[in-house]
């Protein structure tokens, strides 16, 4: 009777660490399970973090350039109308000085001819002295004229070149291209392991110890 009775305990006992086993292994597997899921969704916000860094540092460096482009061409504009100023400025003084030139020899060409006729002169030697003081105020007029004219058309090139150098001064200075920072693809979550195995297990262990103490039992006592 004693030797039945160690026998079906030893038999329950095996089958208890059977079952224990199987229960102890589902559990690992299902933590492993869990702490591989909880390491991957950490891993995904830390992405998810990052990219939304990497998108603010170059909304950062786009807005620096943007303001870059702004200081450069509001610097280049007024350069450019620094320098129109002082074109016009200089051609309206040498217009002014020009004038003055044209008033002033165009005064001594009449006082000229009036001391001529002032003394009373008569003659062909007269009227051609007369006709040279003309000829020399239309020689005047023409020079003076084509000279502004010139200066005219040299103010417009130089305007031109202004312009050249205003429009390549703000180009050199382009807009920042952002870099695309896509986001991260979500991970791929691990299944929980499935418990049929572990009832499977637990099964076949309480067969087996069903059948055990069944066997022990009939041994003849």
């Amino acid at each position: 009777m004693c030797d039945a009775v160690v026998g079906v305990g030893l038999s329950v006992l095996s089958g208890g660490l059977s079952i224990g086993g199987a229960i102890a292994g589902q559990q690992e597997a299902e933590n492993q399970t869990r702490q591989y899921n909880a390491q991957r969704d950490r891993d995904y916000r830390d992405q998810q973090e990052q990219a939304a860094i990497a998108r603010q540092y170059e909304q950062m460096k786009y807005m620096q350039q943007e303001s870059v482009m702004q200081q450069n061409r509001f610097f280049a504009d007024n350069a450019y109308a620094d320098e129109l100023a002082q074109l016009n400025n200089r051609f309206m003084q040498d217009q002014e000085a020009t004038a003055q030139a044209k008033q002033k020899a165009n005064i001594e060409n009449i006082q000229a001819k009036g001391s001529v006729a002032a003394a009373g002169r008569m003659g062909n030697s007269i009227d051609a002295l007369v006709r040279d003081y003309d000829r020399q105020q239309l020689q005047f007029d023409y020079v003076t004229d084509r000279n502004t004219a010139f200066a005219k058309d040299q103010l417009q090139e130089t305007k031109r070149g202004s312009a050249a150098t205003r429009g390549s001064r703000i180009a050199s200075q382009q807009p920042y291209m952002k870099q695309l920072i896509s986001d991260p693809t979500a991970p791929m979550r691990q299944q929980m392991p499935s418990r049929a195995g572990m009832y499977l297990d637990i099964g076949g262990a309480v067969l087996k110890t069903a059948s055990s103490v069944r066997t022990e039992l009939k041994k003849p006592k």
